[in-house]
């Protein structure tokens, strides 16, 4: 133990901090060993060991806290086993005490921590769930967020969240074992379902809807954690996923310039790229260069490129805001969004002039999706600020105020607002 009892507060930081970390490997692992008709059993024992951690540790916390948190669920594991197996089924592979032992020791095991999340991945995003279900189930037990959190994330109640890890258990208790993902007859569709789950978690992360709480790195983190899980499969490794994974680093390696010392978001243009993280746009870059392989051109890929010449451009205006404007083009072809054609918009002004731009951008005003959605109404203001338009400018950064979802997104548009002031 450490010297000295640390303080309550301390332990219970530690412990949740660690709950959090390292649920998704103790859930995904003991799921693998009794079986998804036994998901809730496997939820008890790591709650449980998490219950115990916090007891043991008031006075003193252990020199390994991982390995300590894992040694408890190992033990619950084994008492819980060994008391239902008469009431319960679980698999062949638990028959006698020492096999019990044996293979919850071999899941718990650091070695086999990818494995076991990785079928856990491709198990709860199965084609016959939704994929708010999907993203609802990956939060829950690959990312060790709870009910109420998972809810406050997507502004919905935890009685809804309930019932999607319900609707989620009651599938997946229809199988035997946690699926062999190399044997998967329909790994192409649940690859699309894993990959389209963890881009949503990734977005919610780094500019999602909870007004308190707008940017989360670590649920951006995660969703490149479980990305760069994929590779390690060869049925589930495929160019889209490298693509994906560049995406998440380039878009990761400014995260720490997004948000001002007030907690207000910084536009690109005036983010310090002297502290973006160099290392992780280079991963970025291996990234996207096995991503280069085979002859097709997902959205992966497109959005991916555009976050590249973003991320090694010295300033907004060294962009390669040419090959910009063609992926945004390429992307609007494959699937066109609202939200594509108003970055398109963005990408043409920086391109070929303010007053391109702005005509693209008023052209979208019916749109009923961006007349709802603040950064529409702030990115014509902005081009109108800068075509001289002032009032106009005016205009549109009150309705981007008004439609802002947090404290964030609205102090920065008051800012501009102010900026015309003193322009």
């Amino acid at each position: 133990m450490t010297d000295g009892p640390p303080g309550a507060g301390s332990s219970r930081e530690l412990v949740e901090d660690l709950f959090r970390k390292e649920y998704a490997h103790l859930v995904s692992a003991l799921i693998q060993v009794l079986g998804p008709a036994n998901i809730p059993l496997a939820e008890d024992v790591v709650h449980d060991a998490l219950v115990s951690a916090m007891h043991a540790w008031r006075f003193g916390l252990p020199r390994d806290p991982k390995a300590w948190i894992i040694r408890s669920a190992h033990n619950r594991a084994v008492d819980i086993i060994r008391r239902e197996r008469r009431r319960r089924s679980f698999l062949p592979e638990l028959a006698t005490t020492t096999a019990l032992t044996d293979t919850i020791e071999a899941a718990l095991a650091p070695a086999a921590e990818d494995a076991s999340q990785l079928a856990m991945m491709f198990a709860v995003c199965d084609p016959g769930l939704t994929r708010e279900t999907h993203m609802t189930l990956i939060l829950r037990w690959l990312c060790g967020l709870s009910p109420k959190e998972i809810g406050q994330a997507f502004l919905v109640d935890t009685q809804t969240i309930d019932r999607r890890l319900h609707r989620g258990r009651g599938r997946l208790r229809r199988l035997g074992r946690l699926p062999d993902v190399d044997g998967l007859p329909d790994i192409d569709t649940r690859r699309d379902s894993v990959l389209r789950s963890l881009y949503l978690l990734f977005n919610e992360g780094y500019q999602g809807s909870n007004p308190q709480d707008p940017v989360r790195p670590f649920l951006c983190e995660d969703a490149l954690r479980l990305t760069e899980l994929l590779p390690a499969s060869k049925a589930t490794a495929h160019p889209d996923v490298h693509a994906l994974a560049a995406l998440f680093c380039f878009n990761t390696a400014r995260l720490s310039t997004r948000l001002d010392g007030h907690g207000v978001f910084v536009p690109l243009e005036d983010q310090d790229r002297s502290r973006w993280d160099r290392a992780r746009i280079e991963r970025g870059l291996t990234h996207l260069a096995r991503a280069a392989s085979g002859d097709r051109l997902s959205r992966w890929h497109l959005e991916a490129g555009i976050a590249c010449e973003h991320a090694i451009a010295s300033s907004v205006q060294e962009t390669d805001w040419d090959r910009i404007v063609g992926f945004y083009q390429v992307l609007a072809r494959q699937s066109w969004s609202p939200v594509v054609a108003l970055n398109h918009a963005l990408a043409v002004a920086e391109r070929d002039g303010v007053d391109e731009g702005r005509r693209e951008l008023i052209a979208l005003a019916d749109e009923p999706k961006l007349s709802r959605y603040p950064f529409y109404w702030a990115a014509r203001a902005d081009l109108e600020r800068r075509a001289g338009h002032h009032t106009a400018a005016r205009e549109d950064y009150a309705r981007a105020i008004a439609l802002a979802r947090s404290a964030a997104e609205r102090t920065a548009f008051e800012r501009r607002v102010e900026s015309l002031k003193t322009s």
